[in-house]
């Protein structure tokens, strides 16, 4: 985080320097509280329709990160894109709880390590977005992760 001036820092997660030295010890600290930030702004900008569907919830993701392309750029650039994997899979996780999500029969949410790897292949995905300039649209971003999704099983697998 050397490469990221604490003014910088604060600007991005609109807080003062002051507030920053009163309520952090740490880049992290900061970058979780601005992230999270971003998840409930994600979420409050959700349908309130009852369920959603994965590309609805997708489009809404890539719409935010449009919105905050420069922050998770600076992110992505210094090493830092873990607290964005936290967000998303904290959110995910949250509204499949709330059966928000709409889920095939026999989907893969309910597995151990789902959500990261969600998280982890949706971060990836935007961070190639941001990089090639954002070129398809949101909605373009929700329907290509849902399609992704969509792999078919072959064979039953064993479980361990």
């Amino acid at each position: 985080m050397a490469t990221i001036s604490v003014t910088k820092l604060c600007k991005e997660a609109g807080v003062s320097r002051t507030y920053y030295y009163k309520h952090f010890t740490t880049y992290n600290q900061i970058i979780d509280q601005y992230e999270m930030l971003s998840v409930v702004t994600y979420m409050r900008g959700l349908p309130n329709n009852t369920r959603l569907a994965m590309p609805t919830m997708m489009a809404h993701y890539f719409e935010l990160v449009a919105v905050n392309c420069e922050a998770q750029l600076v992110l992505f650039e210094t090493g830092n894109e873990q607290p964005l994997i936290r967000g998303f899979e904290t959110a995910f996780l949250y509204l499949l709880k709330l059966d928000k999500i709409n889920q095939n029969p026999g989907s893969y949410t309910t597995r151990p390590y789902w959500g990261k790897f969600l998280a982890g292949a949706v971060i990836n995905t935007s961070l190639r977005w941001l990089q090639n300039g954002m070129v398809e649209s949101p909605a373009y971003m929700g329907q290509l992760v849902a399609d992704f999704l969509k792999i078919q099983r072959t064979q039953k697998r064993e479980t361990h």
